[in-house]
């Protein structure tokens, strides 16, 4: 019977056999990541398409909230048209089920979304805030100033007859819908807003096709969205000058890269305009 061998047989795949090298173990595969650039201040890009944006928009605000929430609301509260001061409920009604049926399309089908959009708080948290609420403020006048006052001067013009923005509250408000009123276009509508037109429509644009793509077209969707029954000159006096609006705020989220210094800009140009709106009553 001859002698065992001095060394072990080598197992196939156990280690490395005498002369001949390991075959090169394949670096990691990194996980995919969303198509197109990077966002603001190096921002991970997000991760929905511009068609999937106006499609989430239509789903949750024009579907959901509006035709099937407000609507329901307009029965509960007994709202007999329009002009009724009690659709300033139904207009905090409303938005808060966008801003909830947002989040959940949020939550649900595009993880990490805060991190994408940029919602930082804390000290940078409080200094963009600092800096968006005293933006908004600033873009108040310069609105008024530079582009209200000319694009008033075109309109009217154009039509030959007076133009003015239109009433965008009813008339007769009592106490209570006077401060749902400034709920709404203070607290309510900054948030809901700035998190669609900006974190999910603007970005979706910008991501890909850069700033100006994102903000001119976002900007226009944003001011077609502020449409008011009114003669024709006023409604799109309005629109036009939130279509100036709406670009300014995508500035605003492109130097700041968090959402939460458009949400304070917002606030403070709504604060000025629904202060000013009340107090002329």
């Amino acid at each position: 019977m001859p002698p065992p061998p001095d060394d072990p047989v080598p197992v196939l795949g156990a280690g490395p056999i005498d002369g001949l090298p390991m075959p090169p173990v394949p670096p990691p595969v990194p996980a995919p990541s969303a198509p197109g650039g990077s966002g603001p201040d190096g921002l991970p890009a997000v991760g929905w398409s511009f068609a999937r944006a106006l499609i989430v928009g239509v789903v949750t605000n024009l579907l959901l909230a509006q035709i099937l929430v407000a609507a329901l609301a307009f029965i509960a509260l007994g709202v007999t048209s329009a002009d009724d001061p009690a659709t300033v409920y139904v207009g905090v009604i409303g938005d808060l089920a966008w801003l909830v049926f947002l989040l959940i399309w949020l939550y649900r089908w595009q993880p990490g979304w805060r991190d994408r959009i940029g919602i930082a708080t804390g000290r940078r948290g409080l200094r963009d805030a600092a800096f968006g609420f005293g933006g908004g403020l600033l873009l108040y006048p310069i609105i008024a100033l530079a582009i209200a006052a000319p694009l008033t001067y075109l309109f009217r013009t154009l039509s030959g007859s007076d133009a003015t923005t239109p009433e965008q509250l009813p008339q007769h408000l009592n106490t209570a819908q006077a401060i749902a009123s400034a709920v709404l276009a203070v607290l309510v509508a900054p948030v809901v807003e700035e998190l669609y037109f900006r974190g999910v429509l603007f970005r979706s644009l910008r991501d890909r096709h850069g700033f100006w793509v994102g903000a001119l077209v976002s900007g226009a969707i944003f001011g077609l969205v502020h449409y008011v029954p009114a003669p024709w000159q006023d409604s799109m006096l309005l629109q036009s000058i939130m279509v100036f609006t709406g670009i300014a705020l995508a500035w605003i989220y492109e130097r700041r890269a968090n959402l939460v210094a458009n949400v304070a800009a917002h606030m403070a140009f709504n604060a000025v305009g629904i202060a000013l709106i009340l107090w002329a009553r």
